[in-house]
């Protein structure tokens, strides 16, 4: 019976070691900042002549450091809707910096906004340096415009 070569078996250990590994190449420290818990529930949209006026209630810890929020939306036309339970890609977004918030309240505007057929929107609240919370729940509205 021959022998492997010690060095050949000390060769092949290292390169299962280095093609094995996790691929992370971040920091291996925990970050120190804690997620943004402040987050819009029984969100409620309504049209607004060509503008969408969103309402609902603030829940979290801590609303006096937000700066803002991100609403995310998509548009289907009326003749092709997404199928139930299809999931809708909500890539676009347009950043709100106006005052959102008043007592446990949210109140956001956004003009220039309907055009014909169905939306689904979301909202995630933005605090200052742009860290963003956790999404509301998605409503879908229909605009026969």
């Amino acid at each position: 019976m021959r022998q492997i070569p010690r060095g050949l078996l000390v060769f092949l250990a290292v390169v299962l070691m280095i093609f094995s590994g996790c691929g992370r190449k971040g920091s291996p420290f925990i970050s120190q900042q804690k997620d943004l818990t402040v987050r819009v529930d029984q969100l409620e949209g309504v049209w607004k002549d060509k503008s969408l006026a969103l309402k609902g209630l603030i829940q979290g810890d801590d609303a006096s450091i937000i700066t803002g929020c991100r609403v995310h939306y998509v548009w289907y036309s009326l003749d092709r809707p997404p199928c139930e339970g299809c999931p809708i890609d909500m890539t676009n977004f347009r950043d709100i910096t106006d005052q959102i918030i008043s007592d446990d309240r949210f109140e956001c505007r956004l003009p220039a906004f309907r055009q014909k057929g169905i939306c689904f929107v979301m909202v995630r609240i933005m605090e200052k340096g742009g860290r963003l919370g956790p999404a509301s729940g998605r409503i879908k509205l229909i605009s026969n415009m």
